[in-house]
């Protein structure tokens, strides 16, 4: 006999499915449900836990559950800001600053940027959103020892990026890497998802010309809203 939550789940997918509920739209309150299936609040509520972990349904503080957006995909063999990712879709990124100041940075940042450990860097913390809901938290490290005019930028706004080129400065190239790691609580209370719930983290290093670092970034992202894409040629092997 199938489990009545499975059965509260299996009906969700399949309003989805028949485009009867689409991306965006809310669906229907606990007690809705509740009073359609003749079972408990907590019954329901266990349905739509299992639905928004699976990244199907995405629950927004003081306005009810929605039936999760398109997942956004980055292209591993492009670089482009995360803004201008998002914008290439048709939807909208937007950014808030959570800490931005200046100070000293661990050995391994300073390595990466390339500066002397005794020098300063501007560490920027963001969440990033798309269409106003929690994508990722970002922190960046920018070297303040350079000839870079961080007093120039606006850290609140989308995009970096654009910014650092409108100054003049040549983004070049980045390496990224691509790991998993659990959330913390803080983390999770940005994101909204639960403690220690997978994310990925994207970290980046990017250069300007002549091979000069100017930004280490570090991102958590939430991986039922975000993925990687990377087009891949076989060699011959010899």
């Amino acid at each position: 006999m199938i489990p009545i939550y499975l059965k509260i789940r299996n009906y969700m997918i399949k309003q989805i499915e028949k485009g009867i509920l689409i991306p965006g739209d809310r669906i229907p309150s606990e007690r809705e449900l509740v009073d359609l299936f003749k079972v408990s609040r907590m019954t329901v509520r266990h349905a739509i836990d299992q639905l928004v972990n699976d990244g199907i349904l995405v629950r927004m503080v003081g306005k009810g559950t929605y039936v999760s957006s398109e997942k956004f995909a980055t292209e591993l063999n492009v670089l482009r800001s995360f803004s201008e990712e998002i914008i290439s879709t048709g939807h909208r990124p937007s950014a808030k600053l959570i800490r931005i100041e200046r100070g000293q940075a661990g050995n391994s940042v300073t390595s990466l940027l390339r500066i002397d450990s005794s020098h300063e860097v501007m560490r920027v913390e963001r969440l990033r959103l798309v269409d106003d809901l929690e994508m990722a938290i970002t922190v960046s490290y920018f070297p303040l020892s350079r000839a870079f005019p961080v007093d120039e930028i606006d850290f609140s706004a989308t995009s970096i990026y654009n910014q650092i080129e409108s100054l003049g400065l040549r983004i070049e190239k980045a390496t990224e890497t691509v790991t998993a790691e659990a959330a913390d609580k803080r983390t999770a209370n940005f994101l909204r998802v639960k403690d220690k719930a997978p994310l990925l983290k994207i970290t980046r290093l990017t250069f300007i010309s002549n091979n000069v670092p100017i930004e280490y970034m570090e991102g958590l992202f939430r991986p039922d809203r975000y993925f990687i894409s990377q087009e891949l040629y076989r060699q011959e092997v010899r």
